[in-house]
């Protein structure tokens, strides 16, 4: 089987978008979209965000709004641990240096956090590989309840 993926490469950095699932004991699969933030140097941890695929949809739709008008959105997970609250922090950017414009997409959990530059085109694309992620990941799986058949 064939997965979808899309991984951005920077100089030590790099994000993988790809299809996930929810499991949850005694509940049905359900369809996500994975964020995947990882240093190039072996052993070093990474961060995941997993994004329901509307959540998806909506990363898709502010890359593309960002791209033309520049500025950052920022899309929070909050969860709680044994350890007490978990926030991660997933941002989009557009921003203008030197008088260049630059895109990145970055991640921060607590005092972790991972940049990842990229380029016009890989952003845009991450935008559209997004936006059909989030159909192809719309879905829960679902058994027919056994019951009397009506043949």
């Amino acid at each position: 089987m064939r997965t979808p993926k899309l991984t951005i490469f920077a100089k030590q950095t790099g994000v993988e978008i790809a299809p996930s699932e929810k499991r949850q004991n005694g509940k049905p699969e359900e369809g996500r979209v994975a964020f995947r933030f990882f240093r190039l140097a072996t052993g070093q941890p990474h961060i995941r965000f997993v994004a329901e695929p509307c959540e998806a949809f909506e990363v898709s739709r502010k890359i593309a709004e960002l791209q033309g008008t520049g500025g950052k959105a920022t899309f929070t997970h909050r969860f709680e641990t044994p350890q007490g609250e978990t926030v991660t922090k997933l941002n989009v950017e557009s921003y203008q240096r030197n008088g260049k414009k630059g895109y990145a997409f970055s991640i921060q959990r607590g005092e972790e956090s991972i940049n990842v530059p990229a380029p016009e085109g890989e952003f845009l694309f991450a935008a559209e590989f997004l936006k059909q992620l989030s159909v192809s990941q719309s879905w829960v799986a679902w058994t027919e309840p056994e019951g009397p058949s009506h043949e």
